[in-house]
């Protein structure tokens, strides 16, 4: 029994640090380890809905920077 709970916990474990990071930050663009610290940070300032909207708002904000950039190294102001 104790042998089932030692495999089903580190099945968790790798599961939740390095699949699901891994998946979703593909998903969106972002690296994984990313994806986990934006989630602590939003869960830590927001609480649940931090944790709720964390990844949507960070990918809002990423599309939002790329467009930016692309738009400011066109522009006459990129050396």
């Amino acid at each position: 029994m104790i042998a089932v709970a030692v495999v089903y916990g580190i099945g968790q474990v790798v599961e939740s640090m390095y699949i699901t990071p891994k998946f979703v930050g593909d998903s969106i663009g972002l690296h994984p380890l990313l994806v986990i610290f934006i989630l602590l940070a939003f869960g830590t300032l927001f609480g649940f809905w931090g944790i709720l909207l964390a990844l949507p708002a960070s990918a809002v904000l990423l599309v939002i920077a790329r467009r930016v950039m692309a738009w400011y190294r066109q522009s006459a102001l990129y050396i």
